[in-house]
């Protein structure tokens, strides 16, 4: 469990990571081993600090399921430009697409 001086914290369980708050889920990302390609799913409360989709995007990219060069597929909602940055910062030869108020991003890991 990872907390923070604003008094949120990192759960991980066989799913994802979920950022909580007061004993309250504010953001979480699904993390699917597909066979072969692991999926990502972001989700995250409005007006959250830049820094927990930061640190939930680190603690998702550093699990078991995402070994080098393995094909990604991530889901993000496309406002949150911090934690794109940090999903490219992973994934190698990536296309983003939008889709409505999602940005998806294809590619392998780093």
């Amino acid at each position: 469990m990872t907390h923070s001086p604003e008094g949120w914290w990192l759960d991980e369980d066989e799913h994802g990571v979920t950022a909580r708050r007061e004993h309250r889920a504010v953001a979480h990302v699904e993390v699917a081993d597909e066979g072969a390609t692991v999926q990502l799913v972001f989700w995250l409360d409005e007006g959250l600090p830049r820094q927990l989709g930061t640190a939930l995007a680190r603690r998702a990219f550093a699990r078991p399921a995402l070994g080098t060069r393995r094909p990604v597929a991530v889901a993000l909602p496309h406002r949150e430009t911090d934690l794109l940055q940090e999903v490219r910062a992973h994934v190698a030869e990536a296309h983003t697409h939008v889709a409505g108020t999602t940005c998806l991003v294809d590619g392998r890991m780093r």
